[in-house]
C-alpha cells in the first residue's frame, strides 16, 4: 500500500510506539475484504450497492452486519497531528435509510486503520452521524483511542460531542459484534459512584465541612474544601464497596513507597488523581512534575479523575461561608474582624460531570504545561507542578460521566437551590 503525501501525522506501530509518519491508508476494495476477512473468519462478503458503492456483509446467527466503511486517516494541517476521520459519504444515508428497515439489519459506520501491517477497527455508532448532513462530513478519531484500542483489544468511549466509538483489535472485532463487550471494572465502580454522587446538587461549604468535621475527615480543615469534600465521599464509598483489588484511597496514607496521589489500583498496577476543577477553567493544578514523570515512566499511564463543578465565589455572598468556616475551626466572629480566606473562599458547588483523562507516553506531552508555585513561606522554591489542560481533551479522555439534569431551574434565583446544611435547619 503507497503511502499518501499529504502530510506526516502520527502512526500507532504494532509494539505500541508513536511515529510521525505519511499515513498508509487501505484503498481498494480487496483491502478492505481481506482486513474484514482477517477479523471475521473469511466471512465478508461485498455487496454492490446501486452498481458502483461498495457495502461489506457478514451474517452472524442472528442478524445482517452492514459495514459502511473508509480507511482512517489524518484530516490535514492545521489540524492537530492526533486528529483522524473516516470520510462519511453521502450515500451512507441513502443506504442506512433503506436498509435498517430489514428486520434482522445491523448496519454500521466502521473505519480501518492501517499502519505497517496494523489493523485496527474503528467503529462509530451509526444514530450519532447517520443525521447530519454527510457530504464532506466526518467521524473523528483520536491517537490514544487507537493506542486504548491496542493496549486493551476494545476499548469505547463517548467524545466531547456525545458521539459514541468503539476501537478494536482484529482479533476482537467479531466479538464485539456478537455484543461480547469487554467491561472495564474499575469504569464499572467509577459508575457506581457517580450514580450516589451529590451530582445536581448545589453543596454549601459549610453543610461539606460540618459533613467532614463529624467525620473526623483528616482534611475538614482545607479551604479548598470541594476537592476534599469529594475525597472524602470517594474514599467512604471505597470503603463501603470493599473493593481493595481493583481500587484503593491512598490520599490519607502516609507510606514512602507510594507516590504521592489519591487512588491507586492494585489490580492493573496504575496511580490516579482526584481533582475538583472550575468546569468553565480551561486548565487545572496537576501534580509534583518529578511525580507524574516517574507514575508514567514506571507505570506506563496516570489517570486523573476530574470532578468539574460550577462554582458561586463567598465574596457574592457577604463572605458568609468564610465567617461560617472560621466558627467551625472555632474561632469566634464579631462585627469588623478579618475574614480568614474571605478573597478566595467558594461559597457552593453544583458538580455537573467528570472525566478521567488518562496521560501516557503517547499523549502526555499534549496535555501537561508547567507551573510554576512560587516560593514557600521560609522562601524556599516550591516543587514545579504540571498544569492540566481540557483543550483537546478528546485525546486524552477514556470514561466520562455528565449529570442528565432538569435545566427548568437555569434562569432562577440560584439561591433557591442551594443545599441547606443540616445544622442551619
Amino acid at each position: 500500500m503507497a503511502k499518501t503525501q499529504v502530510s506526516k501525522s502520527e502512526q500507532i506501530t504494532s509494539n505500541l510506539s508513536l511515529v510521525l509518519d505519511y499515513d498508509e491508508p487501505l484503498s481498494k476494495k480487496d483491502n478492505f475484504i481481506e482486513a474484514f476477512n482477517y477479523a471475521l473468519d473469511g466471512k465478508c462478503e461485498l455487496l454492490k450497492y446501486k452498481d458502483t458503492k461498495n457495502v461489506y456483509i457478514y451474517k452472524s446467527e442472528k442478524k445482517i452486519h452492514y459495514f459502511l466503511t473508509g480507511a482512517i486517516t489524518y484530516l490535514s494541517k492545521p489540524h492537530p497531528l492526533f486528529k483522524k476521520r473516516l470520510q462519511l459519504k453521502l450515500w451512507f444515508k441513502d443506504f442506512y435509510n433503506e436498509y435498517s428497515r430489514r428486520p434482522i439489519a445491523d448496519i454500521h459506520l466502521v473505519g480501518i486503520y492501517h499502519y505497517q501491517g496494523l489493523y485496527l477497527f474503528v467503529d462509530f455508532k451509526t444514530e450519532d452521524y447517520i443525521g447530519r448532513k454527510l457530504n464532506s462530513s466526518a467521524a473523528h478519531v483520536y491517537t490514544n483511542d487507537l493506542y486504548q484500542g491496542l493496549c486493551n483489544g476494545q476499548f469505547s468511549k463517548t467524545d466531547w460531542n456525545g458521539n459514541h466509538i468503539t476501537v478494536t483489535t482484529i482479533r476482537s472485532f467479531k466479538q464485539f459484534l456478537l455484543g461480547k463487550i469487554n467491561e472495564n471494572p474499575i469504569f464499572s465502580l467509577f459508575n457506581k459512584f457517580n450514580n450516589s454522587f451529590e451530582f445536581g446538587n448545589w453543596i454549601k461549604a459549610d453543610y461539606a465541612i460540618t459533613e467532614m468535621k463529624n467525620a473526623q475527615w483528616y482534611q475538614w480543615r482545607g479551604t479548598e474544601w470541594p476537592g476534599w469534600y469529594l475525597e472524602y465521599k470517594f474514599s467512604c464509598f471505597v470503603f463501603a464497596q470493599n473493593c481493595k483489588n481493583e481500587m484503593v484511597y491512598i490520599g490519607n496514607v502516609k507510606d514512602k513507597t507510594l507516590l504521592d496521589f489519591d487512588i491507586f489500583f492494585p489490580k492493573a498496577n496504575y496511580y490516579g488523581d482526584l481533582k475538583a476543577s472550575d468546569i468553565d477553567k480551561k486548565e487545572t493544578p496537576g501534580n509534583d512534575q518529578e511525580n507524574v514523570l516517574k507514575a508514567i515512566n514506571q507505570y506506563g499511564k496516570l489517570w486523573y479523575v476530574i470532578y468539574e463543578h460550577k462554582t458561586e465565589k463567598d465574596s457574592s455572598h457577604n463572605n458568609e461561608m468564610a465567617i461560617k468556616r472560621m466558627q467551625l475551626l472555632g474561632t469566634e466572629f464579631h462585627e469588623g474582624d478579618k475574614i480568614s480566606y474571605a478573597a478566595k473562599m467558594k461559597h457552593s458547588v453544583e458538580f455537573r460531570q467528570m472525566k478521567i483523562f488518562e496521560l501516557n507516553r503517547i499523549n502526555m506531552n499534549e496535555t501537561l504545561s508547567v507551573f510554576n508555585q512560587g516560593h514557600q513561606p521560609d522562601g524556599k522554591d516550591r516543587a514545579p507542578k504540571f498544569l492540566i489542560n481540557k483543550k483537546n481533551i478528546d485525546n486524552f479522555i477514556v470514561y466520562s460521566y455528565e449529570y442528565k439534569q432538569n435545566l427548568e431551574y437555569k434562569n432562577s434565583n440560584i439561591s433557591k437551590h442551594l443545599k441547606v446544611a443540616d445544622s442551619n435547619k
